[in-house]
């Protein structure tokens, strides 16, 4: 028997709407032409010196992982491409990629050469908040987190290739986190290959990876609760 279709919720639709691009914007900027990557970790293309970000109806290029292509590749990751540098035709420089990158060169910098004035900062305790399932609709899964956990969600930040893990495999990648919400809340892109597993989540945290992260924390991954 089918599962029976989840009533729609306002909530749910809020968060399937995706901004269009001005496509006016960008034209006259040249051919886009995307290139593949030099790499890919857990599905993030990396760049080699000669490429760059762009977006298909971006007027700018991106030589760094900023918040701008952070934001791409967490909404809409299918809009961001790699090009070659020497193909951006009009676009211009991404202003956040050169603060970005002076940000971890600071970063480095500090670190080797002030060791014992800025000892590494240890790690958290292991930190896990439970989560349930308040909807999922075209893949993607809605879950949320109690109003006592907003403080801490609201200092933690989400990396690119965070993973929905189950039983040790990749079902799908979190997206986005909204702790504005009274009960903040999680968004995970499901695997389109896997089955939804209802139930009760959890997630956990840990130090960011990224040195130029503005936040204490971040999502390790997101999993089912353990039954008990």
């Amino acid at each position: 028997m089918p599962r029976p279709q989840r009533p729609g919720n306002p909530l749910i639709r809020k968060y399937l709407r995706t901004s269009h691009p001005d496509q006016a914007d960008a034209r006259g900027l040249g051919e886009l032409k995307p290139v593949e990557p030099a790499a890919r970790r857990e599905g993030v293309p990396l760049l080699v010196d000669d490429q760059v970000y762009v977006m298909k109806y971006g007027t700018k290029y991106h030589t760094e992982w900023c918040q701008v292509v952070a934001d791409k590749w967490a909404h809409a990751p299918r809009g961001l491409h790699v090009t070659l540098l020497a193909d951006v035709g009009a676009r211009t420089r991404c202003k956040d990629c050169d603060r970005t990158l002076k940000a971890a060169r600071t970063s480095s910098a500090q670190e080797h050469d002030m060791p014992s004035r800025h000892p590494p900062e240890p790690a958290p305790p292991d930190t896990v908040i439970p989560l349930r399932v308040i909807g999922v609709a075209h893949g993607v899964l809605f879950l949320a987190a109690g109003p006592e956990h907003q403080e801490l969600l609201n200092e933690t930040a989400v990396e690119p290739a965070t993973p929905l893990s189950v039983g040790g495999r990749r079902d799908g990648m979190v997206i986005r986190l909204d702790a504005a919400r009274a009960e903040p809340l999680l968004v995970v892109q499901l695997d389109p290959r896997v089955t939804f597993r209802d139930g009760p989540y959890q997630v956990r945290l840990r130090r960011p990876l990224l040195r130029s992260a503005t936040k204490p924390y971040a999502v390790e991954s997101v999993e089912p609760a353990p039954q008990t």
